[in-house]
């Protein structure tokens, strides 16, 4: 393989083997065995590990290369590498067998998935995260009794901005509880379940504000933008993909405010905007594993500062706790200077499943 840039070192090359094998074993085990049998072959071989290298720093390297690999073959699937994608093919090959094609196609082009590591970056923009922001947004609607105004952090393209434009399906067991618009072509549905004493709430608020903040702002008008984010969904994740184009035409329709820049500079900018009588939301999902602790305290510093001034509400499943299988969904309350924070629910990174705690 040959492409521009200095080889790291063994030491960086031993660390990002543990990544590939990390993500295998946590993140795609269960949900897909291509990426897990990729991600096994990748931390196998040095050379694979070079190439992915070239990833950012913050980046996650098996994110990046599989979804650069990926794009590529959903350009062309031309290549001996697409039989072994339950998306390119009907009867995809065995996993474990796909080791030598995708060694090959990274080997055949290699400069174009380095570039593609340099100039990218992973915002994953997962609508079935709103099955449990929905809640979560009710939840801090009832306690402040006055419309929403909602600020994301790490907002991508601002698809979950959009909460309460899909329908909801909540599978309870043998029961279906249903919620949103029940017109929506977006439908979000997951498995649930009410631990013994848990309450929720699943009434959409009146939202009187929505901004998303990202460095870098998903344009989904943009084709090359979305085939970026599509590229990021696994390959047997097909409903997935079929979610993201439906919600993709909703914010066609009507896009989203999204804000360019870093969150510590623009979040009080947009907090000094808002009016009085509305309840000042601010979220965020899988985003602060890219800010370094000095960043996020940073981050935690401005909520305690500005709530001198008003309540302030945080809801992240970022904000630690839990294991990369089992994220922790927090509602932090900000009040002059006092931090009260209450656990909400459980779930897996893509909100395929949801423990809802929380009492009222």
């Amino acid at each position: 393989m040959h492409y521009d840039r200095p080889n790291p070192h063994v030491a960086d090359l031993d660390e990002l083997a543990s990544h590939f094998r990390r993500f295998a074993a946590t993140e795609v085990e269960e949900t897909s065995p291509l990426y897990h049998a990729l991600a096994l072959a990748v931390a196998g071989d040095r050379d694979l590990l070079q190439l992915a290298a070239a990833a950012q720093p913050g980046q996650p390297p098996a994110n990046m290369l599989l979804g650069a690999v990926h794009l590529l073959l959903l350009r062309a699937a031309d290549h001996e590498l697409a039989a072994f994608f339950p998306d390119l093919t009907a009867v995809p090959d065995a996993p474990a067998a796909a080791g030598p094609a995708f060694r090959a196609f990274c080997g055949a082009r290699a400069d174009e998935i380095a570039a593609l590591l340099r100039s990218h970056l992973v915002q994953t923009n997962e609508p079935r995260r709103c099955a449990y922001l929905l809640p979560a947004f009710s939840r801090v609607a009832g306690q402040a009794q006055v419309p929403l105004a909602l600020i994301e952090v790490g907002a991508s393209a601002g698809l979950n901005l959009l909460f309460d434009r899909y329908a909801y399906a909540y599978r309870l067991g043998a029961a279906t509880v249903y919620a949103g618009d029940p017109a929506s072509p977006v439908t979000v549905d997951t498995h649930c379940a009410l631990r013994p004493g848990a309450q929720w709430s699943l009434g959409t608020p009146h939202i009187a504000r929505r901004a998303g903040i990202d460095l870098h702002p998903v344009d989904l008008a943009d084709e090359k933008a979305y085939a970026w984010l599509r590229a990021l969904i696994w390959p047997e994740h097909s409903d997935r993909a079929a979610r993201l184009a439906a919600a993709r035409q909703l914010w066609l329709a009507q896009p989203p405010e999204i804000v360019r820049g870093d969150a510590a500079q623009q979040l009080p900018i947009l907090l000094e905007t808002l009016p009085e009588g509305v309840a000042p939301t601010v979220f965020h999902t899988h985003v602060l594993n890219q800010f370094s602790p000095v960043e996020a305290d940073a981050l935690e510093a401005l909520f305690l500062t500005h709530s001198a001034r008003r309540t302030l509400y945080r809801i992240g499943n970022d904000l630690g706790g839990g294991t990369p299988k089992h994220y922790v969904l927090r509602l932090r309350t900000y009040r002059r200077g006092i931090m009260q924070e209450t656990v909400l629910a459980h779930s897996d990174g893509h909100a395929r499943f949801i423990d809802w705690l929380a009492s009222s």
